[in-house]
């Protein structure tokens, strides 16, 4: 039944359609020409806060299918929502088999190709073939992420990371082999770097990676810190291998795993256990006491 009501709602969008110079196509928008392949089980359309886990095929009209990229993967309907993607997402539910027409600049190309090299065209006609495999609701995502938190803590890490560097338009470097990233930025007073027994003050902001919320801060706290660089427990480890990576009058944003943070504990009330954050540091004053033989 609820696939006979879903067809009859699509054969009405369609039959409302124009007429395509695209045999078995329907216009549907402004230079945008879809046809129905099958249809599927899904009952909801996807709003701005669901993600759609889709597999594309692009290619030229007169080409082959795929020639130009194909890929299977999730993205935020509110991302993917624009140009020829707009009558697509409107008419889409779950199962659904559709070919759509349209030219090269109406596609959303960035986003499709986030991550991946594509000599696209920029002219002409291309078309996608899309088959909406999986629609999930923001509680569906958040239920999702919280057994991964408790199944594999080091996953739900990585993936918090891997999502904060894609969001971002800074251009963060790993710190070795590790989950740590970094950029710094500002020209340091002194280029030498920090030694043991160093006497260092840096100000700070730590926040947690999913959410933001502040949950340490030297100006809040009244007054930078000063600590001996490479005595133990006055400072998370991640704070020391900023202080490493720093020079004096520098500062950088680093996010590190729970591993480099507050680890399985995290803070009571404050963070929960394996919760990756991010640190706003500036190196504000090295000392350095005289060494024997210098």
């Amino acid at each position: 039944m609820r696939r006979l009501a879903g067809i009859g709602a699509i054969i009405l969008l369609l039959g409302s359609c124009a007429r395509s110079p695209y045999d078995g196509y329907k216009l549907v928008g402004d230079d945008v020409h879809l046809h129905l392949h099958s249809i599927g089980d899904g009952e909801e359309l996807a709003s701005d806060s669901d993600s759609v886990h889709v597999r594309l095929r692009m290619g030229q009209v007169e080409g082959e299918v795929g020639g130009l990229f194909s890929t299977e993967r999730a993205y935020l309907a509110k991302d993917v929502r624009m140009g020829a993607m707009i009558p697509v997402l409107r008419r889409m539910h779950v199962g659904d088999s559709l070919s759509v027409i349209a030219p090269a600049q109406r596609w959303p190309w960035e986003v499709f190709t986030e991550g991946m090299t594509v000599d696209h065209p920029d002219t002409g006609m291309v078309r996608l073939e899309v088959v909406l495999l999986e629609l999930r609701t923001p509680a569906d995502m958040r239920a999702e992420a919280e057994r991964l938190r408790r199944n594999d803590p080091n996953a739900y890490e990585v993936r918090l990371i891997n999502a904060y560097l894609q969001r971002s338009e800074v251009p963060f470097v790993a710190w070795g082999t590790s989950d740590i990233r970094y950029h710094l930025n500002g020209e340091p007073t002194d280029t030498m770097a920090v030694a043991q027994r160093d006497i260092v003050t840096i100000s700070y902001q730590g926040r947690s990676l999913e959410g933001g919320t502040l949950f340490d801060d030297t100006e809040r706290n009244g007054a930078p810190f000063t600590f001996t660089f490479g005595d133990k427990d006055q400072v998370i480890h991640g704070l020391e291998v900023a202080v490493s990576l720093l020079r004096e009058g520098q500062e950088g944003t680093f996010l590190f795993p729970s591993l480099f943070a507050f680890g399985v504990k995290g803070i009571p009330g404050v963070l929960d256990p394996h919760t990756p954050v991010v640190y706003t540091v500036r190196l504000e004053k090295v000392e350095r006491p005289a060494r024997a033989g210098a």
